[in-house]
């Protein structure tokens, strides 16, 4: 894994969410501008929430400044957890969506007012879906080379106003064929992804919140064993965040080894360890004297 200086990171992922939130305003315009024109409900409707993404990228945006902020006295491991929180937030609002989806499809049901469905209305929303699709693509593997979680999450929101504008296409379809029941079908059936798109954030999310293992312990042991000097490792424990882990373990030694050599051998440990995973941060080492009758 590549080792990030933190600042550049968040320089990378704060640059992102620009660029994803001035597309989304974009997109956002234009749906709202033809919706009023033609009085398409189904397109105004998706402005909206194409709007709500970018709603989403303020969010990660304002996160960031917290999670860039260093250690201090009272949060002496950092602040990145609030990259956590804040995808939640965005998982919050992908429910959301899935509510809009499904309410906005009742409503074309339910109107009277038949829109103008032309071929400027299909060009636009199949124009809206490259954007996004190229958005979401875009957020999605930055959020993975950055091991970001707001990135990945708001992908993943930006993923949903794909599926937002499927069923707005579906709706202009069903509004020439005189199908409404069509489009509240799809309506149901994208509000489901979406929604397993919010559920696997927050599953992810509380991965980091209730510091589960960043790392296979066994590795982790495998690592300190190939250093000269260390007889056993175990109680490997590993938390944080993806491009922030720390870590404890016990390693074992010569009962007989002066003391200066195995705080020596400790940090041939630690070096080793950080070595193989860049994103460790801090490793706390307890060395023991290596006995039969020990465990």
């Amino acid at each position: 894994m590549q080792r990030f200086n933190f600042k550049e990171r968040t320089r990378q992922v704060r640059r992102v969410l620009w660029i994803t939130l001035l597309l989304n305003l974009l997109v956002a315009a234009a749906k709202l501008l033809y919706g009023h024109i033609s009085e398409s409900l189904s397109m105004v409707a998706d402005g909206f929430h194409s709007a709500l993404d970018g709603s989403s990228n303020v969010i990660g945006l304002v996160a960031l400044v917290f999670a860039a902020k260093p250690a201090d006295k009272e949060h002496p491991y950092g602040h990145r957890k609030v990259e956590a929180i804040a995808a939640m937030l965005i998982s919050g609002l992908l429910f959301y969506a899935c509510y809009e989806i499904v309410s906005s499809a009742v409503t074309r049901y339910r109107s009277n007012l038949v829109p103008e469905v032309t071929v400027y209305s299909f060009l636009i929303m199949l124009g809206t879906i490259a954007i996004n699709t190229w958005v979401s693509r875009y957020e999605h593997r930055r959020g993975h080379e950055l091991q970001s979680q707001i990135l990945t999450a708001d992908s993943a929101h930006t993923r949903s106003d794909i599926f937002a504008s499927l069923s707005v296409i579906v709706a202009l379809i069903a509004v020439k064929l005189n199908w409404g029941f069509v489009d509240l079908f799809a309506a149901g059936a994208i509000s489901l992804l979406v929604g397993y798109s919010g559920y696997r954030i927050i599953v992810e999310s509380f991965q980091t919140l209730m510091d589960s293992a960043q790392l296979d312990p066994r590795e982790v042991a495998r690592i300190a064993m190939k250093v000269e000097g260390v007889a056993k490792c175990h109680n490997v424990r590993t938390r944080g965040h993806p491009t922030a882990v720390y870590m404890d373990l016990n390693i074992h030694v010569d009962p007989n080894l002066p003391t200066q050599e195995a705080h020596r051998l400790t940090h041939r440990v630690i070096d080793a360890i950080k070595k193989e995973n860049p994103q460790v941060v801090d490793v706390v080492v307890h060395t023991e004297p290596e006995t039969k009758d020990h465990p």
